[in-house]
């Protein structure tokens, strides 16, 4: 007897109740709130700044085998999962945090989700933020260690991040293409930061329904990390780059973040210029929904990752 052939994984048509509650949460929270004022961003960014980065959580610990590195004079974690017998394959993390907030007790949890589903070994550098660092810095660092993890492994890494992380994968891939340098097999986008100018007209609207974005922190802090670049520069808002001659792209985004028009946007410039690019809209989620690693729509979102992953071997 033959088994029938396994569903196809897709979004959800709708808010499953955990996304729900989540979301209400969030709007009572007090981000949204910082970041709709510049100098609450920055009374924010600097307590944030003191307090550093979050350590792994215990049951990332638990689950992961964490190797703390150093490249091109930036801190690294390279995670790998505790429970497997093959070989796993190299993936580059870049982290969130509007470029001047430093990696959170969520991102280690969805780093050690995307390594233990996948056999991933994941390498996280610990980027230099903004004011202290800027896009010239992070671009240059990140491209040595593009090139050492493929020169380590000997196979082309996948690339990715979430909200910022991800735009500064995507600036990442496209300095990678223009210095004729090998590139990565797969660029995964969570949510990503493509514009540091949030000027498309379409935002005003979702910006009502987002529970934790808002535009008036989120330049400032883009700024910050341009440090004097133009705002409409591509390693800064690689939305306004070539995106001809990329690898395959994956793009994560809820219906419910301000990033969402601009994600629209890159896909269809992206597609007319040839590359391989899939958007997957998720109904009211908020920003870097997929974080939430227990969410039915992260859930969701990891598995979709997986089979487009899997196709490019």
């Amino acid at each position: 007897m033959t088994a029938s052939p396994a569903k196809p994984t897709v979004p959800p048509t709708k808010p499953s109740p955990a996304m729900r509650v989540v979301h209400a949460v969030l709007r009572r929270g007090g981000v949204k709130r910082a970041l709709s004022d510049v100098d609450l961003t920055e009374r924010e960014r600097r307590r944030n700044e003191a307090a550093g980065p979050a350590e792994p959580p215990r049951s990332v610990r638990a689950s992961c085998t964490i190797r703390w590195t150093a490249n091109e004079g930036l801190p690294v974690a390279v995670v790998a999962p505790k429970r497997t017998t093959s070989v796993t394959t190299p993936f580059l993390y870049l982290h969130g945090g509007a470029y001047i907030n430093p990696i959170i007790a969520h991102h280690w949890r969805l780093i050690a989700a995307l390594a233990t589903e996948n056999a991933w070994t994941v390498t996280v550098p610990l980027y230099t933020l903004a004011p202290h660092g800027d896009a010239t810095d992070a671009l240059t660092r990140l491209t040595a260690l593009h090139q050492a993890i493929r020169q380590e492994t000997g196979v082309a890494p996948a690339l990715g991040g979430d909200s910022a992380g991800g735009g500064l994968a995507l600036a990442l891939a496209q300095r990678l293409r223009d210095q004729a340098l090998p590139g990565p097999r797969h660029l995964a986008l969570f949510s990503p930061w493509l514009d540091i100018g949030l000027e498309n007209p379409d935002i005003p609207p979702v910006d009502r329904v987002d529970p934790t974005l808002a535009v008036p922190g989120l330049r400032h802090a883009g700024l910050l990390w341009a440090n004097g670049r133009h705002p409409k520069d591509p390693a800064v808002s690689p939305l306004h780059g070539d995106h001809a001659d990329l690898c395959p792209i994956t793009v994560f985004i809820g219906t419910h973040d301000i990033f969402l028009p601009d994600c629209r946007k890159f896909t269809v410039k992206a597609k007319s210029s040839g590359t391989d690019v899939a958007l997957y809209e998720f109904p009211g989620a908020f920003h870097v929904f997929i974080a939430g690693t227990v969410l039915p729509e992260s859930r969701i979102a990891r598995r979709l990752l997986t089979q487009r992953v899997a196709g490019d071997g």
